[in-house]
């Protein structure tokens, strides 16, 4: 059996997030549930690590319409792909720096 990949923290960077809430809603459809949101004043949503299991699902970064709203916790690395419009005409995501 192929080992599985280490879970990597990752989190919402809300200066970049719309708040559309597509990673709440997908992530509740598939009952994993780890994007929650904050019962504070702000109503923000987070990741709840305890329950995200990346990179072994990715369902939030495909539906995540902002780039770069969600990232590697630890390095701020952006997860989220580019949109269609980026792609090369290979059809492979462009590097980024």
């Amino acid at each position: 059996m192929a080992k599985q990949p280490d879970i990597i923290p990752i989190k919402i960077d809300h200066d970049k997030c719309t708040e559309c809430r597509m990673c709440y809603v997908v992530c509740r459809e598939i009952n994993f549930n780890a994007v929650i949101i904050d019962t504070a004043e702000t109503h923000l949503h987070e990741i709840d690590m305890d329950r995200c299991v990346y990179p072994r699902c990715t369902v939030c970064l495909m539906y995540c319409p902002a780039d770069a709203s969600i990232v590697e916790s630890e390095t701020g690395k952006s997860l989220v792909p580019p949109p269609a419009e980026a792609w090369t005409e290979d059809k492979r995501w462009p590097r980024r720096a």
